[in-house]
């Protein structure tokens, strides 16, 4: 996360997916991946998100929130984390989601979701992507755990159209 972008509508999205995990009872930690200079900042994202820092100890369920600056891709970046980072994550939290805005405006998105997500089965765990403007993967340890954090999501009043299952 770079600060020139804090506070834009992805911001407002995140905090929204937040809001609903904690709804579903979960401690929302955030990983933002910083960029950039960001001084006291931090403190006023992590403020804005309603979220605690990946650094806090949590005291109940806990949800992860990773925030490259771009997203999901095939080797880590500075700016990018792989469904491996995503994977290792699920070990220490029930439920990991990250913005992903790795998609070329060219092509189908669908189709690398669909890619993306089966990648994530592979590797043992379970995922749906929120697919609109602002892109998020989902991911969990249990089929179980997934379906509660959709239908909480889905509770908000929130189009299942823009949720992507395999």
């Amino acid at each position: 996360m770079n600060p020139q972008w804090f506070g834009d509508s992805y911001d407002i999205v995140k905090r929204f997916f937040i809001e609903q995990l904690n709804a579903a009872g979960y401690q929302v930690l955030v990983d933002p991946m910083l960029t950039g200079e960001w001084n006291e900042l931090k403190t006023d994202f992590y403020r804005f998100l309603k979220a605690s820092p990946l650094t806090e100890k949590s005291t109940r369920k806990s949800a992860l929130l990773l925030d490259p600056d771009i997203g999901i891709g095939k080797k880590k970046t500075k700016q990018h984390i792989t469904i491996g980072d995503i994977a290792d994550h699920l070990l220490r939290h029930e439920v990991v989601f990250s913005f992903d805005q790795s998609f070329s405006r060219v092509g189908n998105a669908t189709e690398k979701i669909q890619e993306k997500l089966m990648l994530l089965k592979k590797t043992g765990n379970y995922g749906f992507y929120y697919d609109s403007h602002a892109r998020f993967l989902f991911a969990a340890k249990s089929s179980e755990i997934l379906y509660e954090v959709e239908q909480q999501i889905l509770s908000s009043g929130l189009p299942s159209k823009r949720i992507v299952k395999i």
